[in-house]
Order: structure tokens, then sequence, then C-alpha cells
């Protein structure tokens, strides 16, 4: 079996631990973009951490990433619930009409988005004027919609192979529907309840280009930062040094999120 992991263990080396480690390096030396002639070790970039530019773009991309995330729950469980209990012959249709939109470029998604949140946009002619571009709404507008799929597909792809028979069994027993849900159903689909929220926290914390088009550059989020610093002031240090930071948060935060879910099958 280990033989065939072999061509996985490349493809993994060369496009995850190759990467990290030469960001590593960056963010430990003093370079001219990638050109290390004359670069020599120093922490210099270690201290601008505590600029509050950088803290406030962290605390804007967990803020916004975290109602993102809790309102595609919200919105994504009861879709994925309806769609693995429905017998409609349309039920691969229905499937199918969620999936469709992720095969559209997303940055042609969000301008369309942005287009209707200026107050000129094409709403005008039903009486509805929007001025949201600049706003937490429109960039948390923009996320949910381009996101919530993440968060429906695992959770339905739990929630489908889910043995109707317990939660029969547990009606028989006197629960209700309510604690069926929240005793048999709820616990069963914490799998698919973490994937979603992996899939859908990590996008919308690194995102870029969604709060740059409906943000109006006003709001930035992390991934803005790095973004700037690799491609208009080709400052590679502290970029690479803000992209492992964030590498490591979101790594931390996985592995809580694994543990939580471990924690919860253990009980089921």
């Amino acid at each position: 079996m280990k033989k065939f992991s072999i061509p996985y263990m490349i493809w993994m080396g060369l496009l995850v631990a190759v990467p990290i480690v030469f960001m590593m390096v960056l963010s430990v030396t003093a370079t001219r973009g990638v050109d290390f002639t004359g670069a020599f070790f120093t922490f210099r970039e270690w201290s601008n951490l505590t600029e509050r530019i950088y803290i406030n773009a962290f605390i804007n991309s967990f803020r916004l990433s975290t109602v993102v995330t809790i309102i595609s729950l919200m919105i994504g469980y009861p879709i994925a619930y309806m769609l693995a209990r429905s017998t409609s012959r349309f039920k691969s249709l229905w499937l199918v009409m969620i999936i469709v939109p992720t095969w559209s470029n997303m940055l042609l998604r969000i301008i369309a988005w942005e287009t209707l949140f200026y107050p000129t946009s094409i709403l005008n002619s039903i009486g509805i004027s929007l001025d949201l571009i600049g706003t937490d709404l429109a960039i948390i507008i923009g996320m949910v919609s381009i996101f919530l799929p993440f968060m429906i597909f695992p959770i339905y792809a739990v929630l489908d192979k889910l043995d109707v028979s317990l939660e029969e069994a547990s009606a028989d027993l006197g629960a209700s529907p309510w604690q069926t849900f929240f005793r048999v159903t709820l616990p069963l689909s914490t799998s698919g309840i973490v994937s979603g929220i992996i899939m859908t926290f990590l996008p919308s914390a690194t995102a870029f280009a969604i709060p740059q088009r409906l943000g109006g550059g006003s709001i930035l989020l992390i991934g803005n930062i790095i973004e700037n610093l690799f491609k208009r002031s080709f400052n590679y240090n502290l970029g690479a040094l803000l992209s492992l930071l964030v590498i490591a948060i979101i790594f931390i935060g996985m592995r809580i999120l694994s543990k939580v879910d471990a924690e919860g099958e253990t009980l089921i």
C-alpha cells in the first residue's frame, strides 16, 4: 500500500513542503524579492507584526470569516438535511443547481454582486437602491453566496449516508422529532459539520478578491495585506512571514476542530 502513496508524497512535498520551507527562509532573511544575493539572517520583519494595520487585518479576517461560517452553517444545514431526506425525483436537479454556480468564474460572480451593490445598479428599475460597497454586509453576502456550497455538500454527504432506522428507533422509543434531531441526527452529522466549517472558514479567512471588490478597498483582510506585499510592495519577507502565521493559525484551528469531531464520535 505504501508504494501507491509515493506519488502523493512527492506532490505534497513539491506543492506544500517546499513552498513552506521557502517562506520560512524568506521570513528570517533580508532579500530583494527572491534574489538572495547579499542576503543575511535577520528577524527584522517580525517586529512589524505588532503594527496596527496587520493586527486590524487579522481581526477583520477572523471576525468576518466567523460570521460567514455561522451564516453558511445556519443556511446550509437545513438545505443539506432537506436534500438528504428528499424523495423527490428532482433531487438530482436541486443538487446540480447548487453545484452549477461553482463552475463559473468566481471573479465574475464577485463583479455581479459589486454591480448590484452600487446605488446606480439595475435594481433602480424596480425601486431598489443599494449602497453597500465598502461595508461588512457586502463582503458577508458575497462570501456566503460563494462559499455556501462548501458547507452544504460535506453535511449532505454525511446525512445522505445516515441510517434512517436510527431515527425511526428513536421515534419508536418515544422521542419527539426535535429530540431525535438533537440527540441522534445532529451528533451523527458532526463530521460533516466540521468539514463544512473548515472548507468555509479557510477560504473566507484568506480571501482577497471579495474584500477588495466589495469592500471598496476600505476593509482590509489579511489576504489583501499579503497580496499587496507580494504584488505591489515586493516585500516578500514580510509577506512570507504573515503567510506562515496564517498557516499556523489555520492548522491550530483544524486540529481543534478535528479533536472536537473525534470526541463527538467517541461519545456517540
